[in-house]
């Protein structure tokens, strides 16, 4: 932690208000504060309250200011997402508010890059700088930044080569986003006002990425991750005294995130396979998050197959209420996590040395599926993009539960992913790369 206090310069950060946007940022806020800067973090949207209470349970962070934002929202529409996003402009003005009432200071904001038309009213202020934060991975970034270039450009430049290798494994930017990401790639790309780029990830998950991000950006390019912590305690919770009796990698996490959800006849599926693939396991089988709701209101009870619960009591929990995932990732109990391939859970899992089986289910989660089973060779496919419209039977779920969990192929996953959470702990550390990298962005943004 430094000693200096830098009272010149006041950070403000604006998370696109979803909780996989959150909560990364929440923590890079915890970073920064660290090295004695004060800290602005602007809060939207249904999960308030939990993440200042997470706030407020760090106190060795006091530089943080916690700003909960209510703002009239119109419930977001699968099918139209502009009337929720046009509703977020109110963030405006409060924002407006911080920026000025610190004008005798450098003010930085870092916002996720989705926010850029809320936040693009104070980029003309003088003592402001703005800096891009990527919710997703180097790896995704780059591939569609490389899908966006006309065909000619890809073919011609040295820079795709790594695109290329990949290429057929890649799914194209309209099939995993909402329309129009492409053209706000390419907005984001060649927005005049940023004065630099963050990402959450590390050399040690992906040098080559950042590398050619860094030689393609006119501004600096950071990849200041992981941002979760990489030493846990463990605290008292009942998946973790379930755990404590278990042998060590017998278990398999299975959780799909918090704005997902399956059909019943698909939740039928999940289970019967885990109960034949007779691995023992934590699955998180909750309601989906929904703008505009409350935490308590979205874990009405799914109803299982009949009698599931009872067979499988003895080797298996179905958690149907928040959990504390990172503990669960990093308890020795646990050796496989079955998941949707996010972002910040990856994360999480490489972290703790876990290999997973995945399941991309929309945005980011297919590229990052890419990363996980092609390129870094921690993870196997159970239900794969080009299938992601149709019913995946139990049969095939329980091949890879038990693939991941008791075989060669999965033990040889484990142990690559073992090496990777090693480099990943000595990165953070004194002389570490990402502990480098940090320095980097606080010193240039304290110059």
């Amino acid at each position: 932690m430094a000693s200096n206090s830098n009272s010149n310069v006041v950070v403000v950060m604006v998370p696109f208000p979803e909780y996989g946007h959150q909560i990364p940022l929440l923590r890079l806020s915890q970073l920064i504060s660290s090295y004695n800067i004060s800290v602005h973090y602007m809060s939207v949207g249904a999960r308030n309250q939990e993440l200042k209470q997470r706030q407020q349970q760090q106190q060795e962070f006091p530089n943080i200011q916690f700003h909960v934002l209510s703002i009239k929202s119109k419930e977001n529409d699968e099918e139209n997402y502009m009337p929720y996003l046009e509703s977020l402009l109110q963030i405006r003005e409060p924002l407006s508010a911080i920026c000025h009432s610190n004008n005798d200071k450098r003010v930085v904001v870092v916002h996720d890059a989705i926010m850029q038309f809320v936040v693009e009213t104070v980029y003309t202020i003088s003592h402001v700088e703005a800096y891009f934060f990527h919710a997703v991975s180097a790896f995704t970034t780059y591939s569609m930044l490389q899908q966006i270039k006309e065909n000619n450009e890809v073919n011609n430049c040295n820079d795709a080569a790594l695109f290329t290798s990949l290429q057929a494994y890649i799914p194209s930017i309209e099939s995993c986003f909402k329309p129009g990401m492409g053209e706000l790639t390419k907005m984001l790309r060649d927005c005049k006002f940023k004065c630099g780029e963050i990402l959450n990830t590390c050399r040690e998950i992906e040098g080559p990425y950042l590398d050619e991000l860094c030689k393609q950006s006119a501004t600096p390019f950071w990849g200041l991750g992981p941002f979760n912590p990489v030493n846990i305690v463990q605290n008292s919770h009942g998946c973790i005294e379930w755990l404590d009796k278990q042998q060590v990698n017998s278990v398999i996490f299975v959780s799909f995130g918090t704005a997902n959800s399956f059909s019943i006849e698909q939740i039928h599926e999940i289970a019967i396979g885990l109960e034949r693939s007779e691995q023992k396991f934590i699955w998180v089988l909750r309601g989906k998050d929904k703008k505009g709701e409350n935490v308590a209101d979205i874990t009405g009870k799914i109803e299982l197959p009949n009698g599931f619960e009872e067979r499988v009591e003895n080797r298996g929990i179905i958690a149907r209420e928040w959990v504390p995932q990172l503990e669960i990732l990093a308890h020795p109990s646990t050796g496989g996590y079955f998941f949707h391939s996010g972002w910040n859970s990856f994360l999480e899992s490489v972290t703790m040395g876990v290999p997973m089986a995945t399941w991309p289910l929309n945005s980011d989660n297919p590229y990052n599926d890419v990363l996980i089973t092609k390129v870094l060779k921690v993870g196997l496919v159970v239900r794969d993009w080009v299938n992601k419209d149709e019913l995946i039977k139990c049969d095939k779920i329980e091949t890879g539960v038990r693939t991941l969990m008791d075989s060669a192929e999965g033990e040889e996953m484990r142990k690559r992913a073992i090496e990777l959470s090693k480099a990943i702990n000595k990165s953070v550390g004194d002389g570490g790369s990402q502990k480098k990298q940090m320095d980097s962005f606080i010193a240039h943004i304290t110059r």
